[in-house]
C-alpha cells in the first residue's frame, strides 16, 4: 500500500513538474538554449528534455548556470574564468546596419572568459555560434548594454581586439575603472550571464581599405582598440602599401595596451608602420627609467614631428578621452 501511495504521489510531483516546465518554456526568454553538463547550448528543447538539469534565470544579471573551469587559487579564480558555453543566432527578420553577427536590435550573447590582461585591464570574451565571426566592418564598432549600480540601463561602444578571422567568440579589452559604469558591470558577471550587444547604422565609421596613401592614427588609453582593428587590416592585407604612423599616449609605461600585438604588427608591415609610444601624466613629463620612448601628451609638435602632412592623400584618425577630440577634431558628439 504505501509503496503505491509513494509512487501515485511522485507521478503527481513528475507531472506538476512537466507541466511547470512547459510553461517556462513557452514564456522564458531563455527558450531558444538548451544546458548540458559541458557546458553548450542547442536550439528549444521539449519540456522533457530539461529533467536533470540544472538551470536558472537570475533577473538582474541575466544569468544562466552553466559548466564552467576555473584555477585552483581564488586569486585565479577571479582573474581567469571560462566556459564553453556558445551563443545562438539572433531570430530571423530582424534589420541589420552590416554583415556584422549582431542586428540593430539587443541581442545577448554569453559572457564565456575573463582574463586580466594588465594591472587594470581585462579581456572579456563573449561567445558567438560555432564557427561563426563576428564580421565587424572595419572601422566600426559594437554597443553593449549594462546595468548601473541601481540597476537602470546602461550604453557604451566598444571595439573588440579579436578580428574577424576569430570564429565562435570574440574579445573586449576593457580598463576596470573604480568610477566605471560598464567596467564594474563586467568586471562583477557571473561567467555564462547573457551581455545585449548591437550594432547600428552610426557606428559605422570609415571603412578600409580608406583611399589614402597615408594615415596618421592619435590614440590615447582604450582608444587603441579601434586603431588595432583598423591596423590588423592595414598591415596584413596582402598588397596594402598605406603608409601608417600611430601616436599613441598612456599615463605610464605599465599603462600601453597592446604593446606586443602593435610591435608584431609593425615588424610584419615592411617598414610601413610607425608606432610612437608617448608616456606622462603632464606636458613636461620627466625622465622615466628605463624608458627612451616619447615624454609628456600627444600633442601639437608631436604631431608635426611624426604624423603625415596636410593632403589629399592622407587620412587622421582619433579616438581617446574626450580632452583628446576637444583638442584636435572637436567632440565626437558635434555631429549628432
Amino acid at each position: 500500500f504505501f509503496h503505491q501511495v509513494i509512487r501515485c504521489c511522485s507521478l503527481r510531483c513528475v507531472a506538476f513538474v512537466f507541466s511547470l516546465l512547459s510553461t517556462i518554456s513557452r514564456y522564458s526568454p531563455f527558450t531558444s538554449f538548451q544546458l548540458f553538463s559541458k557546458g553548450t547550448f542547442r536550439e528549444t528543447p521539449s519540456p522533457s528534455q530539461y529533467f536533470g538539469l540544472g538551470w536558472s534565470h537570475l533577473a538582474h544579471s541575466h544569468s544562466l548556470f552553466i559548466s564552467t573551469s576555473t584555477s585552483s587559487s581564488t586569486s585565479s579564480k577571479r582573474n581567469h574564468m571560462t566556459t564553453s558555453a556558445v551563443a545562438m543566432p539572433p531570430p530571423e527578420g530582424l534589420e541589420y546596419a552590416s554583415k556584422c553577427f549582431f542586428p540593430t536590435e539587443w541581442h545577448g550573447v554569453p559572457l564565456t572568459n575573463v582574463k586580466q590582461y594588465n594591472h587594470d585591464s581585462k579581456i572579456f570574451s563573449f561567445g558567438l555560434p560555432e564557427g561563426r565571426s563576428l564580421d565587424l566592418p572595419v572601422c566600426a564598432c559594437l554597443l553593449l548594454q549594462g546595468k548601473d549600480k541601481e540597476g537602470n540601463d546602461a550604453v557604451r561602444p566598444y571595439t573588440p581586439m579579436s578580428s574577424n578571422d576569430v570564429v565562435g567568440r570574440f574579445d573586449l579589452l576593457v580598463k576596470v575603472y573604480e568610477q566605471g559604469v560598464i567596467s564594474q558591470y563586467l568586471n562583477n558577471l557571473a561567467i555564462g550571464s547573457l551581455v545585449p550587444f548591437k550594432h547600428i547604422p552610426f557606428n559605422i565609421k570609415a571603412q578600409y581599405p580608406f583611399g589614402k596613401k597615408t594615415l596618421t592614427m592619435i590614440s590615447g588609453g582604450t582608444g587603441i582598440t579601434p586603431m588595432f582593428q583598423a591596423l590588423q587590416c592595414l598591415c596584413l592585407t596582402p598588397g596594402d602599401e598605406t603608409k601608417i604612423t600611430l601616436l599613441y599616449g598612456n599615463k605610464s609605461v605599465d599603462d600601453i595596451l597592446l604593446r606586443a600585438e602593435l610591435d608584431d604588427l609593425a615588424s610584419k608591415s615592411n617598414g610601413r608602420l610607425n608606432v610612437v609610444h608617448v608616456v606622462g601624466t603632464r606636458p613636461d613629463e620627466p625622465p622615466i627609467e628605463g624608458w627612451d620612448g616619447e615624454l609628456g601628451w600627444v600633442d601639437a609638435a608631436k604631431i608635426e614631428k611624426y604624423g603625415y602632412p596636410p593632403s589629399d592623400d592622407t587620412l587622421v584618425m582619433v579616438c581617446g578621452l574626450p580632452a583628446m577630440y576637444d583638442v584636435f577634431c572637436g567632440c565626437r558628439l558635434s555631429c549628432l
